[in-house]
């Protein structure tokens, strides 16, 4: 199984969610938040990460990593993503750390719409 877990209280985290659902080809990736039970019994944070984490194959990927290696595993289109590891990860991460410093204040559409059943089916409670 590989998850994604991403903070439950940003819309543009959200937002980011609802894209990887509407990509995802992989039925063995899921997502949850960091506020459920499932992230409580199986996940202990190494420090305060409250933006994307990726679990897969036994690893854990934080920032810029996380997200490369989930779009990667969700959709076989987005595997060319996984070329932008060559970037070195402080570029990747300092980029990433500032979009996840400001992420809450990231205006988007249709945060609030009610989850689809393929949501749903992803989604550990």
């Amino acid at each position: 199984m590989k998850v994604l877990i991403f903070d439950g209280e940003c819309n543009f985290c959200s937002f980011f969610v609802r894209f990887t659902v509407d990509i995802n080809e992989n039925p063995e990736l899921r997502i949850t938040d960091f506020n459920t039970e499932w992230t409580k019994e199986n996940y202990t944070p190494d420090n305060d990460i409250d933006s994307v984490i990726y679990i897969a194959e036994g690893r854990t990927y934080i920032h810029s990593d996380a997200v490369l290696h989930m779009l990667a595993d969700a959709n076989r289109l987005f595997k060319p993503v996984i070329l932008l590891k060559l970037v070195p990860k402080f570029i990747r991460d300092t980029i990433y750390k500032l979009i996840a410093k400001y992420r809450k204040n990231i205006p988007v559409k249709n945060v609030c719409e009610r989850p689809n059943q393929k949501f749903l089916d992803m989604y550990l409670k």
